[in-house]
């Protein structure tokens, strides 16, 4: 089974000049804990996660309501591709204890595989294998 079988298409995005608050708002709406960061028409640059926004905002006294994602966003991210194997990916997840990757296509996000996709896509060993990794310093 490839990536783009099993990732969520629809992902909503922020922008570097984003206000933190206004992506953890985004984050509250839509129940989520991961926002990938995009310029240029969707061209990859960071993602931003609940994490961040209280480590790299909050806890160092930064006010969410003035400071950008640029500041705060996480930039060595790990991306696949929509055409790789859910196998590679569930690999990717567990070796690097990740719950979500974001899926690009010439550098550009075409969607999201979350640790959740993968269950729903296998629901075999490949997904416990994974959920190995990320539980592993929950």
């Amino acid at each position: 089974m490839k990536v783009r079988d099993a990732m969520a298409k629809t992902v909503s995005s922020a922008k570097k000049s984003d206000r933190v608050i206004d992506i953890a708002k985004k984050m509250k709406q839509e129940d989520a804990g991961f926002i990938p960061v995009v310029e240029n028409g969707g061209t990859m640059v960071g993602v931003i996660t609940d994490r961040d926004i209280v480590i790299r905002c909050i806890a160092e006294g930064h006010d969410p309501r003035n400071e950008t994602a640029e500041h705060v966003m996480s930039r060595d991210v790990t991306i696949i591709s929509p055409d790789d194997d859910i196998e590679q990916a569930a690999r990717m997840m567990e070796r690097q204890e990740i719950r979500r990757l974001p899926v690009a296509e010439n550098g550009r996000l075409v969607g999201v595989l979350s640790h959740g996709n993968l269950v729903q896509a296998t629901k075999n060993k490949t997904a416990e294998k994974a959920t190995e990794g990320v539980t592993r310093g929950a």
